[in-house]
């Protein structure tokens, strides 16, 4: 294995946590889940990287599949298990995204890898080339990752919102004659 085919990617780990997460119910791994899987494995889905693997190769199936079911777990989990991120998980979650960073950064010092992109950018066209040069585009990403954090709460937020208000009308009850 070279340091470019490891699951060290936040979806290919995020692929090896769903699993967990749907065979143990961990509402831990839910939340990593929710937001990795919505944020990394929809832009993915949007923007593939798949390098000189086109379809039908294998490969091309094997990311589509793969990223599809990071997102597939996690709506499962949000609507089977009634799991949901709370206002705390937003930060939660970010904050270990940035303790994982570190570690991937670490790993690709010694290994030469470029694990998250925070190396180069990819060699395909991507979200990064807005971002800036190496390594600004970084501290770009880290916003953008923060705000689709928030996006993606935002639902359970303004349900939430409904509810304290009850703005949500109740049901009438019968009249009676």
């Amino acid at each position: 294995m070279t340091a470019a085919t490891l699951p060290l990617h936040l979806c290919g780990a995020a692929v090896v946590l769903s699993a967990i997460m749907l065979m143990n119910k961990s509402y831990r791994l839910y939340e990593i889940i929710y937001f990795w899987g919505l944020g990394g494995a929809l832009q993915a889905l949007l923007q593939p990287d798949i390098g000189a693997f086109s379809y039908p190769h294998f490969r091309f199936f094997q990311f589509f599949v793969s990223h599809g079911l990071i997102v597939t777990a996690s709506i499962f989990a949000t609507f089977i298990f009634h799991y949901r991120p709370h206002f705390k998980s937003v930060f939660k979650i970010f904050g270990l995204t940035n303790l994982y960073m570190l570690f991937i950064a670490v790993f690709n010092y010694f290994t030469d890898g470029n694990y998250l992109f925070i190396c180069h950018k990819p060699e395909t066209a991507s979200l990064l080339d807005f971002m800036g040069p190496w390594p600004w585009y970084i501290l770009s990403l880290e916003m953008v990752g923060l705000i689709s954090f928030m996006i993606y709460y935002s639902p359970f937020a303004i349900a939430d919102l409904f509810k304290k208000r009850k703005i949500v009308p109740e049901p009438e009850s019968p009249a009676m004659d």
